[in-house]
Formats: structure tokens, C-alpha cells, sequence
């Protein structure tokens, strides 16, 4: 047998209809999106931070291609979750690569650049991550993402 892709979803049959499909596929990025939140928590970095938001995305992308086959508004109690996690992670991320663009200026253009700039942005960065942190715990312990996650295992 082959190995698998990335993106593909082992348990996902031509025969299933779409709903079953449905929970197959949002059941999977919603797993792999727990395993990146984890990885992200034994190891605070910008790769696995990066790997939320692509995790992030997979979900919220999948879930609207499938809203019709769940309860709206338990669906969207947890998309909006999503598209929140998402928002944060990626102010997070912007700050990361503002960082990563400064210093780079810094040492290959010979820019000046008042260190203010790089202490209020850090400042900012840390900020965030610590609401991103409390936002990923949450979703983690979320009643309702517990519940949503069982309708689609």
C-alpha cells in the first residue's frame, strides 16, 4: 500500500455520503490541530507556532465547506473559536516576522533602527502570545469543543 499524503484522511471512502465524509474530515483537522496546539505547548516556538496557523486554517476551511451537515449553531460556537485562534495567532506571527524583517535591515542594509521599536514590538508580542496561550487553553477544555469533537469521531 502506498503511503499516505499529508492531507490525506485515512478512514475517507468514495462511498461515503457527504456528511459522514463531513465528520471524517473535520474530525481529522480538528486532531491534528489538538497534536499542533500540544507541540506548540511542549516547545513555545515560531515553527510550531506557524504550525497552529496552518493547522487553523485547515480546519476553519474545511468546516466551511461542510456547514450544511451539522447543527448551525453549535457549528458556528465553534468556527468562530477557530477564526478567533486564527486572528490571534497570526497578530503573533505578523510581530514574529516584523521582528525577523527589522533585524534583517539591521544587519544586511545597515539600517539604524531605534531599539524602541524592537522593545515595543517584543512587548506587544508577548502580549499577545500570553492571550493566545489562555485563548488555545480554552479551546482545549472548551465543553463545547469536547461535545462538537465527539459528534465527529
Amino acid at each position: 500500500m502506498a503511503k499516505s499524503k499529508k492531507w490525506e484522511i485515512e478512514k475517507l471512502r468514495k462511498s461515503h455520503s457527504v456528511t459522514t465524509a463531513a465528520k471524517l474530515i473535520v474530525g481529522a483537522r480538528l486532531t491534528h490541530l489538538f497534536t499542533t496546539i500540544e507541540k506548540y505547548f511542549n516547545e513555545m516556538n515560531a515553527e510550531n507556532l506557524h504550525d497552529i496557523r496552518i493547522s487553523l486554517r485547515r480546519v476553519r476551511y474545511n468546516m466551511e465547506l461542510f456547514i450544511s451537515c451539522f447543527n448551525r449553531k453549535q457549528f458556528m460556537n465553534i468556527y468562530n473559536t477557530i477564526q478567533n485562534l486564527q486572528d490571534l495567532s497570526g497578530l503573533v506571527r505578523d510581530l514574529d516576522v516584523f521582528k525577523e524583517n527589522i533585524i534583517l535591515l539591521v544587519k544586511d542594509e545597515k539600517v539604524k533602527v531605534n531599539n524602541d521599536i524592537l522593545n515595543k514590538a517584543e512587548e506587544k508580542r508577548i502580549e499577545l502570545e500570553d492571550r493566545l496561550k489562555l485563548s488555545l487553553m480554552k479551546f482545549m477544555h472548551s465543553k463545547a469543543v469536547k461535545n462538537f469533537y465527539r459528534i465527529v469521531q
